[in-house]
C-alpha cells in the first residue's frame, strides 16, 4: 500500500512539472495568475521561518527562539517584505544567524 501511495505521489508530482514544462502543451498563465504567482517564494520562505521562530510550548502558549534565531528570522521577514530576490534573503539571513550563533555568542 505504501509503495502504490509513493508512486501515486510521483505520477501526480511528474503530471504537474510536466504539463507546465513540456514544449508540446502551450499553456501560459495570464497576467493577474502571474501576479499572484510572482508572491509564491516569499511565502514560503515565510511559511519556512514562521514556525521555527514562534512555536506552542504544548500548553498553548507561544515561546519564542533564541535571540539568534528571532534577529536571523526578522532580516529574512524585513527583506522579503522588500522583495529581495529569495537567494540573497536566505544567504544573509543565515550568515547573521551564524555570526549570532558562532561568534558572538
Amino acid at each position: 500500500m505504501i509503495w502504490l501511495l509513493l508512486l501515486g505521489m510521483a505520477l501526480i508530482t511528474f503530471a504537474n512539472r510536466y504539463l507546465f514544462f513540456s514544449a508540446v502543451i502551450t499553456y501560459s498563465p495570464g497576467p493577474k495568475f502571474k501576479r499572484f504567482l510572482s508572491y509564491s517564494s516569499y511565502s514560503v520562505l515565510t511559511a519556512i521561518w514562521a514556525p521555527i521562530i514562534f512555536h506552542f510550548d504544548g500548553q498553548r502558549e507561544f515561546q519564542l527562539a533564541g535571540f539568534d534565531y528571532f534577529l536571523a528570522a526578522a532580516l529574512a521577514g524585513i527583506l522579503s517584505f522588500y522583495r529581495v530576490a529569495s537567494i540573497v534573503v536566505v544567504l544573509l539571513s543565515t550568515t547573521l544567524f551564524f555570526v549570532i550563533r558562532f561568534y558572538l555568542l
